[in-house]
């Protein structure tokens, strides 16, 4: 009876046991960012090769390697002289065609004038002019009429040839389609050029838009899923070659492009070039 009276007594006095401190946090719903250093190709904004519309040898070259051009400036100027010799051929057949016309046309008022005196005539003096011969001056006058809108159609396709003749000259210059950089030449005075013949045929020209340029990345196929479609990037520092200053390029967006092969980003970028 003594040792149970003074084990209750300490267990009252000890009192009830001391609860444990937990730090507590609000759960918060966010998406999981990872930065991934990849490499990428800068390539130009824009590239074109330069070829020639019509077949002909060339006669001058205004460019070279690293020409500066403006959209609009001649390039390369041709010398076709079969186009030249079609194109006067042309002309004349105008030419003839509407010397034709103007005959017809007097044949067709003069034809008009016999038939209304012979009208006029048979009106005032029925049974003076023969009613077949009536008819047969109508017919005439119809038929000459004819054959005004046959050389009027003649004309219009011939002047419809020349024109097309005159626009395969104006292909014998080539022009810069948009403001840019020579970085190709594969011809001189003399050289035959014409129509790209297939990928292997090296072009006369091309130029190219280095004052913007456009960034191509690889991406692996396991970032792939974690790609948004339209991403931003607030700076790029590239390091030109030949050059101790590292200069800035804004990255203006960069958009994934889904095709067969390796995944891409392709950005728009400003540089100082």
């Amino acid at each position: 009876m003594i040792v149970a009276e003074v084990s209750t007594a300490l267990l009252l006095a000890a009192g009830p046991a001391a609860q444990p401190a937990v730090e507590v946090v609000q759960v918060v719903s966010k998406s999981v960012d990872r930065d991934v250093k990849l490499p990428g190709e800068l390539r130009p904004y824009l590239s074109v090769p330069l070829y020639a519309k019509v077949s002909g040898f060339i006669d001058k070259v205004n460019v070279d390697r690293g020409s500066v051009v403006k959209q609009g400036q001649v390039l390369i100027t041709l010398v076709a002289p079969e186009i030249a010799a079609q194109l006067a051929e042309a002309q004349a057949k105008v030419q003839a065609l509407q010397l034709q016309q103007a005959e017809v046309e007097a044949k067709a008022a003069a034809a008009k004038s016999a038939y209304d005196a012979m009208q006029s005539t048979a009106n005032a003096a029925p049974g003076a002019v023969a009613e077949i011969d009536l008819i047969n001056a109508q017919k005439n006058a119809d038929a000459v009429r004819a054959q005004v809108r046959a050389v009027g159609g003649s004309i219009q396709a011939a002047q419809a040839s020349a024109r097309a003749l005159q626009t395969m000259q104006g292909y014998l210059t080539i022009s810069a389609p948009f403001n840019g950089v020579i970085t190709e030449r594969n011809v001189h005075p003399g050289a035959l050029v014409g129509p790209s013949a297939g990928p292997g045929q090296l072009p006369p020209l091309r130029l190219e838009q280095l004052a913007r340029l456009r960034l191509v990345v690889a991406v692996p196929e396991a970032a792939v899923g974690g790609l948004p479609e339209v991403h931003r990037c607030p700076l790029l520092y590239l390091l030109f070659l030949g050059k101790n200053s590292v200069a800035p390029c804004d990255v203006l967006r960069i958009r994934s492009t889904k095709r067969p092969g390796p995944w891409q980003w392709s950005s728009m970028s400003r540089t100082p070039i």
